[in-house]
């Protein structure tokens, strides 16, 4: 058979698991969707929905209707701006196999959702990281990305000199880290991406999480060379019936369209997905909680002091709290505080965390499943405030290792 030769020759990584074995009593910390569940008013809409609609094709415009009514406040989203996927990762792979990936390369970051990567390289396309460094606590640095200096020695080493970016993958916020790229950096890059035809990818999957202000969606408009991939697996916890969706120029998705099946997304998804939609309090409500278990990690690895500061010579003194040196040897990553992500990582390098935790029954995602990462790294799922404590008691006693 004539298999394409990226598949023959090289091994798929992903995290993602096929069955969840969790351990007696346990904390599952790994599965990427809302520990929360869902909108309670899903559940309504669940018995409220009419079995016959599920026997012709999907046709309701619900969804699209309840899509462009959320982002209505910072833009206006026509149906031809749309095309429904199911789940975000459908909408990478749709996206990557629009373009020509003859000679071409994606300029990503390091470490990123893997699946993405994955799927361009079986697809032929070279795939050539921003390395987030581990001195700097893995922050972005926008201005290090836009000069692209660091290519040159990445094509040199694997001797691509003749290649060109097709496009650039951007998770923002970004798995496994959580952090949040502001705005402006991410309409810097598209601004720069637009002079050198190439289209910009920005995967919002865990978009739910940062303010809205701050999704690249409000640009699509203005710059034909972007695509903003969202889902409702993350924030609105409907992983289980895979609900994602592109924005971008109508052009574009045009293109996508023509590479499709027609009736992505089933009418059962779309019913419940627009409710969800219409009740953004649902993911505020998380985010308060993520931002209180962030606060109680980073009491833990760097404890601070209270002092009391002055801002000018007039001004009362007010008391601040200031974070010191760490604790132990373990780490918390740069990271947005009502993203439901973490990385963690150990200074010792033999160090195995995904080990470490399971031997405490919390389940993470081992770092040496994202580019860039070895096993003395994890990514966390935050789990609900209730089953916190398991993991805070083993974050304690891994940072003493």
């Amino acid at each position: 058979m004539k298999i394409r030769k990226e598949l023959l020759e090289q091994e798929k990584i992903s995290y993602a698991m096929e069955h969840i074995e969790l351990p007696e009593g346990g904390v599952d910390c790994s599965e990427g969707c809302n520990p929360y569940g869902f909108p309670p008013e899903c559940a309504e809409a669940l018995k409220q929905f009419d079995p016959a609609r599920l026997g012709p094709y999907p046709h309701s415009d619900v969804l699209y209707d309840a899509i462009r009514d959320f982002w209505k406040e910072q833009i206006d989203v026509e149906h031809h701006n749309v095309l429904l996927t199911d789940g975000s990762i459908s909408a990478l792979y749709i996206i990557n196999n629009i373009f020509d990936t003859h000679n071409s390369v994606v300029l990503g970051i390091s470490p990123q959702f893997t699946d993405y990567y994955m799927h361009a390289e079986m697809i032929g396309i070279d795939y050539a990281p921003y390395q987030l460094k581990p001195q700097y606590n893995y922050k972005f640095d926008a201005s290090e990305f836009m000069s692209m200096h660091y290519i040159a020695d990445t094509f040199a080493y694997a001797s691509m000199p003749v290649k060109s970016y097709n496009f650039i993958y951007i998770d923002n916020p970004n798995n496994p880290t959580g952090q949040c790229i502001d705005i402006e950096d991410i309409e810097r890059i598209v601004r720069g991406a637009l002079k050198k035809d190439i289209t910009v990818i920005i995967d919002e999957a865990y978009g739910d999480f940062m303010p809205k202000e701050n999704s690249a969606v409000q640009l699509f408009a203005r710059y034909p060379n972007l695509a903003v991939v969202r889902t409702l697996s993350k924030g609105y916890g409907l992983a289980g019936l895979r609900i994602g969706y592109i924005i971008a120029h109508k052009e574009l998705i045009g293109y996508m369209k023509k590479m499709v099946n027609p009736y992505m997304v089933s009418e059962l998804a779309r019913e419940v997905g627009a409710v969800a939609l219409r009740h953004p309090e649902f993911v505020g409500k998380s985010k308060a909680d993520f931002v209180d278990m962030k606060a109680q990690i980073r009491e833990v690895l760097t404890p601070s002091t209270v002092r009391k500061l002055k801002k000018h010579a007039d001004a009362e003194y007010e008391e601040v709290k200031i974070h010191g040196a760490s604790s132990g040897h373990l780490h918390m990553a740069e990271t947005l505080d009502t993203n439901s992500l973490l990385l963690l990582y150990h200074d010792n390098k033999d160090i195995k965390l995904y080990d470490e935790f399971l031997k405490r029954k919390v389940l993470v995602i081992d770092g040496y499943d994202f580019k860039g990462l070895d096993s003395n790294s994890a990514r966390v799922r935050l789990p609900r405030m209730e089953e916190f404590p398991v993991l805070l008691q083993a974050i304690k006693e891994i940072n003493k290792l």
